[in-house]
C-alpha cells in the first residue's frame, strides 16, 4: 500500500485481513489511505454526486399528479437507480475494492441508455419497460415449472400467472439494452458497458486475474484484495457513466441553471485520465 503520508509501510498489509479478510476494521483504517493517495479523483467523484444530488432533489417531484409510470416519473426513479449505483461504486473503490467497484457501473450506463430513449421517444422507453416486465415474469413460471415439474397445484398457479402475463405482452419482443443503445448517436457509452460487463461485471477469465497476486520470484498467489492499483480505473467508468446520465436527465427535465457544470467535470476526468 503506498502512503503519501508517511505512515509505516508494511511488508504485506493483507497479512492483518488474514481473519475477517476485507470486512476486517483495517480496512476503515485504510480507506483514508487510499482517499488521500487518489484526493483528485475522489474528489471529483464527490463534486458530481453532489451534483447528482441537487438534480434529484429539484425534480424528484416531477410528473406528480400524473400517472405513476409516465416519463417524468419514470425518469426521476431511474436517475435514482444511477445515483445509488455511482454512489455504491465510490464507497467500494474507497475501500480499494476496485473489481466490484467498477462491476457496479454496469447498472449505471443501462440508467444512461434508458434515459436517452426516454428522452427521445417517451412511448417507446415506457412501451419498452411494460414489455421488459412481462417478459421476465413469463421466464420466471417456466423456471419455476422445470424446479417443480411433479407439483401439479405450483405448476396449474403458474400457467394461470404466466398466462395473465402473455395477454399482457401481446406478442410484444423485448429491446434489450444493446438495441436501446443503438437508438443512440455514435458514442453512446454501449462499449464502456460492455467493458465494464466482460472484465468485471460478469466472471469471466479478465475478471479473475485481478484476484492473482504475482511474487517477485513468478509464482502466483490468490487474494481476495484490495486492489489499490486499480481505484482509477474504477472511478473513471463510474464517473463516465455517471456523467452521461446526468446529461441525459438534465435534458428530459430541461435542467439548465448550471450549464457549465457537467463540462467542468468531463474536462476534469479528461485531464485526471491523461495525468493517472
Amino acid at each position: 500500500m503506498t502512503n503519501h503520508n508517511d505512515q509505516q509501510e508494511r511488508q504485506d498489509p493483507r497479512e492483518d485481513l488474514a481473519e475477517e479478510g476485507l470486512l476486517s476494521p483495517l480496512i476503515e483504517d485504510w480507506r483514508a489511505i487510499y482517499m488521500a493517495n487518489y484526493a483528485p479523483w475522489f474528489g471529483l467523484a464527490r463534486d458530481v454526486n453532489r451534483y447528482a444530488t441537487w438534480l434529484f432533489q429539484e425534480h424528484q417531484a416531477a410528473g406528480n399528479g400524473g400517472p405513476a409510470n409516465a416519463q417524468a416519473p419514470t425518469a426521476v426513479r431511474m436517475y435514482g437507480r444511477a445515483i445509488n449505483a455511482f454512489v455504491a461504486s465510490v464507497m467500494l473503490a474507497e475501500r480499494g475494492m476496485a473489481i466490484e467497484a467498477a462491476g457496479a457501473v454496469r447498472a449505471i450506463y443501462e440508467v444512461g441508455f434508458w434515459l436517452s430513449l426516454l428522452a427521445t421517444d417517451p412511448p417507446k422507453a415506457l412501451e419498452a419497460l411494460e414489455v421488459d416486465q412481462h417478459d421476465n415474469a413469463i421466464q420466471r413460471e417456466v423456471l419455476l415449472r422445470e424446479e417443480h415439474p411433479t407439483d401439479a397445484a405450483i405448476i396449474a398457479a403458474s400457467f394461470k400467472r404466466q398466462e395473465h402475463h402473455a395477454a399482457k405482452l401481446a406478442k410484444r419482443k423485448s429491446f434489450g439494452v444493446k438495441k436501446i443503445a443503438q437508438t443512440m448517436p455514435k458514442r453512446s457509452g454501449y462499449l464502456e458497458y460492455r467493458l465494464v460487463s466482460a472484465f468485471y461485471g460478469h466472471l469471466s477469465s479478465s475478471s479473475l486475474d485481478g484476484l492473482k497476486k504475482r511474487s517477485s520470484t513468478g509464482g502466483v498467489t490468490n487474494i481476495l484484495g484490495p486492489f489499490e492499483a486499480e481505484i482509477p480505473t474504477a472511478l473513471s467508468f463510474a464517473l463516465d457513466a455517471m456523467l452521461r446520465s446526468t446529461r441525459y436527465f438534465e435534458v428530459m427535465m430541461k435542467e439548465g441553471r448550471q450549464p457549465d457544470r457537467l463540462e467542468r467535470a468531463e474536462r476534469a476526468l479528461s485531464k485526471l485520465r491523461v495525468t493517472t
